[in-house]
């Protein structure tokens, strides 16, 4: 695997604490840097303009009222 560069580093190490990964290993931030890259992509691609709450799945969409 390539060095990451201190900017990537400095932002892995971001990225870890948000999510709670604070033990994470050095060598394990470039795969979380790289993850993350790809779920931004793909996530950014998705067309989420036209979807209202009946589109989503109705084990995961919850009534704000029911909770």
């Amino acid at each position: 695997m390539k060095q990451l560069s201190p900017e990537e580093l400095s932002e892995a190490h971001r990225l870890a604490r948000q999510l709670g990964l604070t033990r994470i290993a050095d060598s394990d931030l470039e795969m979380l840097l790289n993850a993350a890259k790809l779920a931004d992509a793909r996530r950014g691609a998705l067309d989420v303009a036209s979807l209202s709450p009946e589109d989503e799945p109705a084990h995961v969409f919850v009534l704000p009222a029911a909770r």
